[in-house]
């Protein structure tokens, strides 16, 4: 695993991993709607995430799902995510929003 991850210098991977947490693991195609991102970035971006170890990849002949890995990085994001939408609930609830 990588010392330097990128999840947040790009909205896109921040989108993928954000899904991934809610979710744990999602097919291709319905990675593709949910976060409006064209086949050719999801792409990179996926290979990237996958190196820095925070997902894998399984094929089932056509169907690809991913999942996130679980490691000491992904908890830590789990819990981050959910302080971020516990905060966005709070602001959203105050009409911060």
């Amino acid at each position: 695993m990588d010392k330097d991850f990128t999840f947040f210098d790009s909205k896109g991977k921040f989108k993928i991993l954000r899904i991934l947490l809610k979710e744990n693991e999602i097919n291709i195609s319905a990675l593709l709607k949910r976060t409006k991102i064209s086949y050719k970035f999801v792409e990179r971006y996926l290979t990237e995430l996958e190196k820095e170890g925070l997902i894998r990849q399984k094929r089932f002949g056509k169907i690809r799902i991913i999942s996130l890995e679980d490691n000491k990085v992904t908890r830590i994001l789990r819990d981050f995510f959910t302080e971020l939408e516990d905060v966005e609930e709070e602001n959203y609830i105050k009409g911060y929003a």
